[in-house]
Order: C-alpha cells, then structure tokens, then sequence
C-alpha cells in the first residue's frame, strides 16, 4: 500500500514540474541566429518597414485568435510595424522551412525581412511589446 501511495505521489510530482515548466516556456521570445531574409513575396503580405510579427496559426488553435488581436492592436500603434497572419496548414511548405512545430508561433523580422527573434506559445503583451523593442533599426525613418 505505501509502495502504491509514494508511486502516485512520484507521478504528481513529475507532472507538476512539467506542467510549470510548460507554463514557463509559453510566449517566451528567443533571439535567434540571423539567416536569410524573408520577402513580402514570400509571406503573401506587405511587410513592415520596421519590423514585422509573423504569426503562423492554425485553425484548430484555441490561442491563435486572441494572439492575432494582441498582435494587431501592437502594430497598429506604429505605421511602420506590421502583423502578418498565415494559416500553417495552408502554407506546410513554408512552416516546414521555418521549422513551426506548434501554434501560434510568431517570428519577429526586422526592416530588412531577417526574423530576429521567435516566439512559441501565446504570448503575454509586456513579451510581445520586448520582442518589439528588440528590433534593431535599419535604415531612416523617411520615406519617399
């Protein structure tokens, strides 16, 4: 009976470590490795002139909806910001290249189209408004 009762207790254990861990890793913003650029061709929209939130979605996801609304409200702040949201179902060919495993996963791209920083999992306002402000600027704030 006790072997049962510290068996059971083991397996609690376990699953609230992995759950905090889980909880922990949701919506946090990762730097990542500057590789090739991604064009407005690519993406199917305008990209921002200073930066960009692409979200890839499915439409089995419960989170991707209020994602996409944090993500607008944050890029409709600034003119030179935008939020681009692609169905990952639709586009397996280029969630497959860009390695998106879940949703929503946002990568976060710079002036120039090179994603700077990933997000998986929803994320909070404060992580996506950090992962913004991570953006290095390229270029001049004109434009003709």
């Amino acid at each position: 009976m006790l072997t049962r009762v510290l068996i059971v207790a083991a397996i609690l254990a376990v699953a609230t470590v992995a759950a905090l861990w889980w909880k922990r890793r949701q919506g946090m913003v990762r730097e990542v490795e500057r590789a090739g650029a991604l064009s407005s061709t690519t993406l199917g929209a305008q990209r921002g002139y200073h930066a960009t939130f692409v979200q890839f979605s499915t439409p089995m996801c419960a989170k991707c909806p209020p994602t996409a609304a944090l993500l607008g409200r944050i890029a409709a702040e600034d003119p030179r910001v935008a939020h681009i949201e692609i169905d990952a179902a639709e586009r397996l060919d280029l969630a497959r290249e860009l390695e998106i495993m879940r949703t929503p996963t946002i990568l976060v791209l710079d002036g120039d189209g090179v994603v700077v920083s990933r997000i998986s999992g929803a994320p909070s306002e404060q992580q996506a408004r950090e992962a913004l402000a991570g953006v290095p600027r390229t270029g001049t704030d004109y434009s003709i």
